[in-house]
């Protein structure tokens, strides 16, 4: 009976170190899985803070890009409502600046290469918020290339100008980079620039309102 009892307890109290064993287990990779889903929510977190961040930088650029484009389509405008006798010389000259400049603009896309290739965006849950955020950079992408295509033209056109350098012995005959702003280039260059911003401030806006 005592043999009986004795070995009743040692089960009794190995089943209890077992336990104590287990629930430690439990609870040690409880925290650790706690931990490793904190860290990813603030790596995510900071990952799209960045991106936010990004975007802002590249509406500032995007403000400039349609304030130059808006010039060209006035220029283009008057050219294309106009005939070569109601040209006026000096209205023409006062559209120096724009058509004899062929202005870059560089766009920050480092933050969204990083977060590409760094594996965080498999955290992300919200996958309409991911979808939106390439989306926005294949605008900026997009909108990048044809600048790059656009200016790379125009530059062409300017070097083949024949006009002399000194506006007041400009020709009226001479209408300076008419063949380039009587194109859709400066109304497309206005459109695409418009539309990205658009989208650009719509993800910096969603990017401020996520919640992880």
């Amino acid at each position: 009976m005592n043999k009986l009892k004795i070995s009743v307890e040692k089960t009794v109290k190995y089943l209890r170190e077992i336990s104590v064993v287990v629930i430690g287990v439990a609870i040690t990779l409880f925290a650790s899985y706690w931990i490793s889903i904190k860290n990813e929510k603030r790596d995510v977190a900071l990952y799209l803070n960045t991106l936010k961040i990004e975007l802002e930088e590249n509406i500032k650029v995007l403000d400039e890009v349609i304030e130059y484009s808006q010039s060209s389509v006035r220029y283009a405008n008057y050219l294309n409502f106009h005939d070569k006798k109601s040209l006026n010389r000096d209205t023409i000259i006062s559209y120096a600046k724009v058509f004899y400049s062929a202005e870059s603009f560089t766009f920050k896309t480092n933050a969204f290469e990083m977060f590409k290739t760094s594996g965080i965006m498999r955290f992300v849950e919200d996958k309409e918020l991911l979808l939106s955020i390439w989306d926005v950079y294949g605008s900026i992408d997009e909108l990048n290339q044809y600048l790059d295509m656009s200016y790379q033209e125009k530059r062409g056109d300017i070097k083949k100008e024949a006009l002399s350098t000194e506006f007041g012995k400009l020709k009226m005959k001479d209408v300076p980079m008419r063949y380039f702003y009587t194109t859709n280039i400066p109304t497309e260059m206005l459109r695409m620039s418009e539309e990205t911003l658009k989208q650009s401030k719509e993800m910096v806006l969603k990017l401020e309102s996520t919640k992880l």
